[in-house]
C-alpha cells in the first residue's frame, strides 16, 4: 500500500492532489522557467491511515474473527485492530490444523476489509486488574512448539500484521506472574528468539518490560539496523500514564526509573511503541497522569504510534476530551505526513522521465516503521482517468517525526499515456 499519493498536472500543470494528508494553499501553481511549483497547507482533520492511531480491540479471539465486526470497526474509522490468539485450550497439546486454518481465514477477513492487526497470542485472559495471580501459561517446550506452528501462518499473512506483541508468558501474556517460570532469563530469551523467528521478517515484535529490553540490547543500534531488519524489538506499555511507574512497568527506584525511561525514549526512534492506559488499582497510591499536558509530553517523547480506544476511557480518554485535546491526540499518534510543496516540469513527453522535488514534513509523534512504497497518481483533467506510477528510491521510514524532508523523485511516464493535461 502506498503512503504518498501525488496528483500532478500534465502539460503538467500542477493539480494539487491528496491522500488525505493535506490541502492546496490559496495561491495557484506558479511557473518558474520550465518548472511548476505548488505549495500546500496542512489539513486539520484526522485521517484513517494504516498502522497508526487508536485501535479497537475486538471481542472475539482471532480464530473467531467475523467480517461483521471488522467491517463495523472500519466504518467507525478504525484501521488498526487488536486481536488475541487464544491458546488456553492448548496448554498441554499441539495446535490443531483446524485452528491454524481458522487463523488464515481471519487474516483473509482483515485483508478484505482493509484493516491491519496487532496480534498477541496468550494462554489466559484474567478479568480485572487484581485477580491475575493464579493465571496459567504453558511449559517452555509447549510454547516453542506453538510458535513453530504459528510461524508459517504469521509469515503468510505479514501484509495484514502491523505489529506482533510478544504475549505467551504469564498473565495476559504480559511477561509477569508466569506459572511455569518463563520469566527467568533462559526461558524468556529462548521465547524472544522464537518470536523473532516466527514473526514476518519485516515486522517488529514488541515486549512488555524495559529491564528485559535493556538486558538484551544495552546499547541501542542505529536506525539503519531497524530499517534493514537486523533489529526488530519494540516496546508496548499496557499501563501507559497510569502511575509513577506505569503500574510496575518501570522501576520504583527513581534513578533506575529515569534510566529505563531514557532507554524507551530512544527505543521509540527505532521501533514502534504503543499499548493502552489502565486502571491503576494494583498500584497503591498511584497518581495517574491524565491531563492533556501529560499525553502531549509523553506521546511525543516515547513516539506513541497506537493506543487502545476502549481502555481505560473513564480516567484518560474522557479527560482528554474534557480538556479539549482529544482531536490533537488522534491526529498526532503515529506518523502524519504533510505535503509542503512540489516542483516539476511544466511538460513531459510520453515515455520520458518525470523528475520532481517534493517537500514533506512528519507532523506526527512517530515515524513509519513498516516498509512502505510511494506512488505518483496522475489524473487526466478531462476524463478523470488515473495512472498510478511507482516511485523508486524513496523510503518513507526515513521521514522522522518533527522533521522536514525534501525528496528527489523520478518516474518514467508510460509510452502509451494519452496526451493531455493531468
Amino acid at each position: 500500500m502506498s503512503i504518498l499519493l501525488l496528483t500532478l498536472g500534465a502539460s503538467l500543470v500542477a493539480q494539487p492532489a491528496s491522500d488525505g494528508h493535506r490541502r492546496p494553499a490559496n495561491s495557484p501553481p506558479k511557473a518558474v522557467g520550465s518548472m511548476v511549483r505548488t505549495t500546500f497547507q496542512p489539513a486539520p482533520a484526522d485521517f484513517p491511515n494504516p498502522e497508526r492511531g487508536f485501535y479497537l480491540p475486538v471481542e472475539s479471539d482471532l480464530a473467531g474473527l467475523s467480517p461483521r465486526e471488522v467491517a463495523t470497526a472500519y466504518a467507525k474509522g478504525y484501521r488498526l485492530i487488536y486481536v488475541r490468539i487464544d491458546l488456553e485450550p492448548y496448554r498441554d497439546r499441539a495446535l490443531p490444523r483446524a485452528l491454524l486454518d481458522r487463523l488464515d481465514s481471519a487474516f483473509a477477513i482483515a485483508r478484505r476489509e482493509g484493516v491491519k492487526l496487532i496480534v498477541r497470542a496468550s494462554y489466559n485472559e484474567p478479568h480485572g486488574e487484581t485477580g491475575y495471580q493464579q493465571a496459567q501459561d504453558a511449559p517452555l517446550d509447549r510454547v516453542l512448539d506453538h510458535l513453530n506452528a504459528l510461524a508459517p501462518v504469521w509469515k503468510r499473512n505479514g501484509d495484514v500484521i502491523a505489529f506482533v506483541q510478544a504475549g505467551l508468558i504469564g498473565a495476559w501474556g504480559e511477561w509477569h506472574t508466569s506459572s511455569n517460570g518463563l520469566t527467568a532469563v533462559g526461558p524468556r530469551t529462548r521465547i524472544r528468539d522464537a518470536l523473532l523467528a516466527a514473526a514476518p521478517d519485516d515486522r517488529f515484535v514488541q515486549f512488555r518490560y524495559p529491564p528485559y529490553l535493556i538486558d538484551w540490547t544495552p546499547r541501542l543500534p542505529s536506525i539503519e539496523s531497524a530499517m534493514s531488519g537486523r533489529f526488530r524489538i519494540g516496546f508496548h506499555n499496557d499501563c501507559f500514564l497510569a502511575s509513577r511507574t506505569d503500574v510496575g512497568t518501570y522501576d520504583e527506584d527513581p534513578a533506575r526509573r529515569r534510566s529505563q525511561q531514557a532507554y524507551t525514549d530512544r527505543l521509540g526512534d527505532l521501533a514502534p511503541f504503543g499499548g493502552e492506559t489502565c486502571n491503576p488499582a494494583d498500584d497503591a497510591g498511584a497518581t495517574p497522569r491524565t491531563r492533556c499536558a501529560d499525553i502531549r509530553a509523553d506521546g511525543a517523547r516515547f513516539n506513541l504510534t497506537y493506543l487502545n480506544a476502549s481502555y481505560y476511557r473513564r480516567l484518560f480518554h474522557d479527560r482528554w476530551t474534557h480538556e479539549g485535546c482529544m482531536a490533537e491526540v488522534t491526529r498526532k499518534m503515529g506518523y502524519r505526513i504533510v505535503l509542503s510543496g512540489v516542483s516539476h516540469p511544466a511538460s513531459v513527453a510520453r515515455g520520458a522521465q518525470l523528475g520532481m522535488r517534493v517537500a514533506l514534513r512528519n507532523a506526527g509523534w512517530a515515524r513509519i516503521y513498516n516498509p512502505r512504497g510511494v506512488r505518483l497518481i496522475l489524473r487526466t483533467r478531462d476524463s478523470g482517468a488515473v495512472r498510478a506510477l511507482e516511485v523508486s528510491g524513496v523510503d518513507p521510514r526515513r521521514w522522522l517525526p518533527g522533521s522536514t524532508s525534501t525528496e528527489a523523485m523520478t518516474v518514467r511516464l508510460p509510452a502509451d499515456m494519452a496526451p493531455g493535461s493531468y
